[in-house]
């Protein structure tokens, strides 16, 4: 095992250790800003950053890894202070805390919406298409929020966006998909208040790209989060490290998942259609600063690890106290 996933594993593994005081939890939180010793980049700088940017290439490409850096540094001391926050505040005496900002929820469709044609462009990747950074508020950006998304589950114009920085290899994002995924879809998702958006991390070796090309395979097909969910069942039945799965697995997962079409499937796995869509999409993920998986960006706050659903329940109703606010003001 490698020292990056020895580290993943023992940050995972925190969620597992006994919660910190309040004063201890308060601590950390004044004491971490301290860590990040580089300069704070001026307005001039974040604007010269994506100035170069003509609004048709994906925002990323102008952005350099220090800014991005500087932005993920900040999104993790918020991220922190959300969830010694949050978590005080789980239950009051049986009221639902469901949105409990009260924000209007999306009205699109949950499951991802067909092209023109009946298809699904499952060559997706990065953020907003055209979108800018300028500034680290602007991190909402980094959600596509295209009704067309294979890899999107939730109403496009839902008031918070979660996305998945994940690997099929990964036994730690098996975890969150087994554990905690459906019950964010069952609170969340399904009732228009979270739109989820997968992005391939796909760090653990060649496996883990194939695993991921064969995502795409289904993605082009309607059946990405059918896919998913199966593989990674399948993972946790393997056991708790990586599962490493052969082509005959994922053909097999594949047509348990229904994807209607499977001599394409089986035709675009063999043949690597997907491999450099798998490659870009982790060299944006690495782009943002993430090293391990899995990792969310739940709205603006960065969430590490497969953390308990809590934490993520916290960090969403932070996320629609946000969203109410910017509906109040008009934005």
């Amino acid at each position: 095992m490698s020292e990056e996933n020895k580290d993943n594993i023992a940050a995972d593994h925190s969620g597992d250790s006994q919660q910190p005081s309040a004063d201890e939890a308060r601590q950390e939180t004044l004491q971490e800003p301290q860590q990040a010793s580089q300069p704070v980049p001026t307005e001039q700088d974040l604007e010269s950053w994506s100035a170069d940017s003509d609004g048709k290439t994906k925002s990323w490409y102008s952005i350099p890894n220090a800014a991005w850096a500087l932005a993920v540094v900040a999104l993790i001391v918020v991220g922190a202070a959300g969830f010694f926050a949050g978590s005080r505040s789980a239950n009051f005496n049986g009221v639902s805390t469901v949105n409990m900002a009260g924000v209007a929820p999306g009205k699109g469709e949950i499951a991802p919406v067909p092209g023109p044609n009946g298809s699904f462009d499952a060559s997706i990747y990065g953020p907003k298409a055209g979108a800018q950074l300028k500034s680290p508020e602007d991190m909402d950006n980094v959600h596509r929020r295209n009704e067309n998304d294979p890899f999107a589950l939730g109403a496009v114009d839902a008031p918070v966006v979660i996305s998945i920085y994940s690997d099929f290899e990964c036994p730690f994002c098996a975890k969150f998909a087994n554990e905690t995924e459906s019950a964010l879809v069952e609170k969340y998702v399904n009732e228009g208040l979270v739109r989820l958006e997968w992005n391939d991390m796909a760090i653990n070796g060649e496996k883990a790209i194939k695993d991921a090309e064969a995502g795409r395979a289904a993605a082009a097909q309607g059946k990405f989060w059918e896919f998913s969910r199966a593989l990674f069942k399948k993972a946790g039945e393997k056991g708790q490290g990586h599962p490493e799965f052969t082509e005959k697995e994922l053909i097999a997962v594949a047509r348990e998942a229904g994807v209607p079409d499977m001599k394409r499937f089986e035709k675009e796995l063999k043949d690597g259609k997907w491999t450099e869509a798998v490659e870009n999409a982790t060299q944006f993920g690495s782009m943002l600063g993430i090293s391990g998986t899995p990792g969310f960006l739940v709205g603006t706050q960065f969430v590490s690890g497969a953390q308990p659903l809590d934490v993520f329940e916290d960090n969403i109703e932070l996320a629609l106290i946000h969203a109410k606010r910017a509906e109040e003001a008009g934005k």
